[in-house]
């Protein structure tokens, strides 16, 4: 009921104060503010995007927890979805989880459940062969050898 009450409030608040803002500066002016608005959203979102994919490549690398980083770019996904969405509360919404300082204020209680959460850690380790004769000892001995000759159809002879 709460989620029903939300999904019909919220437009018809987005509308009011569309009408409000297109009374005082224009309807053109007022259109051309929201379709400014998501553009300008878009592109910046795209922007943040790439940062934290960045930061999160280098906190992976690094073998670091990326709770937070998965947070902060549903945040900046959800942000464009905002922004994108014509009206100026969804706009100013948007631009919330946009800002860095504002998005980690909004998300310190999930992360901080996360943190309570116990999770099973998965460790991953890579094994390289020291030598190329411990490679190829790895190689030989799985499996069947197969001999034969082969040729392909699609070449064309000279």
């Amino acid at each position: 009921m709460p989620l029903l009450f939300f999904l019909l409030v919220w437009p018809l608040a987005e509308i009011w104060l569309m009408i409000q803002v297109g009374q005082q500066t224009g309807a053109f002016s007022t259109v051309l503010l929201i379709v400014a608005t998501a553009v300008l959203g878009l592109v910046l979102v795209q922007l943040e995007w790439q940062r934290l994919m960045l930061v999160m490549r280098e906190k992976i690398n690094q073998g670091e927890a990326t709770l937070g980083f998965l947070l902060e770019t549903a945040a900046v996904g959800l942000a464009g979805v905002l922004l994108f969405i014509p009206g100026f509360i969804s706009d100013f919404l948007g631009l919330l989880l946009l800002l860095p300082f504002t998005r980690q204020l909004l998300l310190r209680p999930l992360k901080n459940r996360g943190q309570g959460t116990t999770y099973q850690e998965q460790q991953s380790y890579y094994y390289k062969s020291r030598s190329k004769t411990q490679q190829q000892d790895n190689l030989e001995g799985s499996g069947q050898i197969l001999e034969g000759e082969y040729q392909r159809k699609d070449d064309k002879e000279p």
